[in-house]
């Protein structure tokens, strides 16, 4: 009788890995990221042993950089994390969605002039797709621009615990991690914004106290700028869907004083989100400060030599007047 029990258990067990194969579940509820793996319900990919090792280990970066606890490993998400897609048209994901992901419009979170919509604005667009304070967020989007700014206004509302994914949704797929053809839909429920210091002000700006980061492309830093700002392309600190890694961006801000505030500006919220994303990443204290708003404060200068804020022409000044900035007429 015995022997009979333990073969029976033996063949239970044995049984036990096939039928796994296609569930996404483990004990506790969360997800078992070596079954995503071994299973992919769109694509219908086993991938092997091998291949399935680079994978896990390229997916788990965080480690590297100095506040790595808010780039989230593809492989680490579970269940019980709220995954939040950012993008621009409903159907941009091309109907591939990250397990469980809620769909939250990028037009909700910021405004036609390149300003952040306001905290209560922000509240009211994440509790109209039903999250929550509580929830534990994974925010992704259909480019990494909208992925960082959907980080950035989380935390600009207060968002205790959010974090990025390394990754968009095809890096998702090629690890053979579970997808949906449309976003998940929650009851809409009531978030309560804790509004956070994260917008830099005009006045801010101009008390030199900041080191200033222009985040456009060069043509538009060479045209015109801030005063005094340092240009770090948003392209160049990113790796296709990915952050670049540590060592690139150490050496990007290498002209950054650690100890002193960061600001990030530029007339596209995306690209200041990725360069503040990465500046949070690496332990500096950023915030970000909206092109338009300097604009609508001054005109725009072209810096010729070095100099410090606050000695730019603007409208009205002295064309003679020795001043190191020269207007330009746009």
């Amino acid at each position: 009788m015995k022997i009979v029990t333990i073969l029976m258990a033996s063949a239970v067990l044995l049984s036990l890995p096939s039928a796994l194969a296609g569930c996404a579940c483990s004990a506790g509820g969360t997800w078992d990221p070596y079954a995503f793996l071994n299973y992919n319900p769109i694509q219908g990919v086993s991938p092997t042993a091998e291949g399935r090792s680079a994978v896990v280990q390229d997916g788990y970066r965080s480690d590297d950089f100095p506040n790595g606890d808010i780039l989230r490993p593809m492989p680490s998400v579970s269940s019980s994390d709220t995954v939040l897609e950012i993008s621009e048209e409903e159907n941009s994901s091309d109907g591939a969605y990250v397990n469980g992901a809620l769909r939250l419009s990028r037009r909700s979170l910021v405004n036609q002039n390149g300003t952040f919509k306001s905290p209560d604005e922000i509240a009211s667009a994440l509790g109209s797709i039903g999250v929550v304070n509580s929830d534990r967020i994974v925010v992704y989007g259909d480019d990494l621009g909208a992925a960082a700014l959907g980080f950035f206004v989380l935390k600009q509302v207060g968002h205790r615990d959010v974090s990025l994914l390394d990754g968009g949704v095809e890096r998702w797929r090629s690890m053979g991690l579970p997808l949906q053809s449309a976003p998940s839909v929650r009851e809409e429920s009531v978030y309560i914004p804790h509004k956070q210091d994260l917008v830099a002000s005009y006045d801010y700006v101009m008390s030199g106290e900041a080191q200033i980061v222009d985040a456009r492309p060069f043509r538009d830093f060479g045209i015109s700028r801030i005063p005094g700002a340092i240009h770090i392309d948003s392209e160049r600190v990113r790796d296709g869907d990915r952050i670049a890694d540590n060592e690139t961006l150490m050496g990007l801000f290498a002209p950054l004083q650690r100890d002193r505030p960061v600001v990030v500006y530029s007339e596209n919220p995306d690209q200041a989100s990725i360069v503040w994303f990465a500046l949070q990443l690496m332990g500096y204290n950023a915030t970000i400060y909206s092109w338009s708003d300097w604009v609508s404060h001054s005109t725009a200068v072209t810096q010729t030599a070095p100099g410090a804020l606050g000695h730019s022409s603007v409208a009205g000044s002295d064309p003679g007047s020795g001043s190191r900035y020269r207007k330009l007429g746009r």
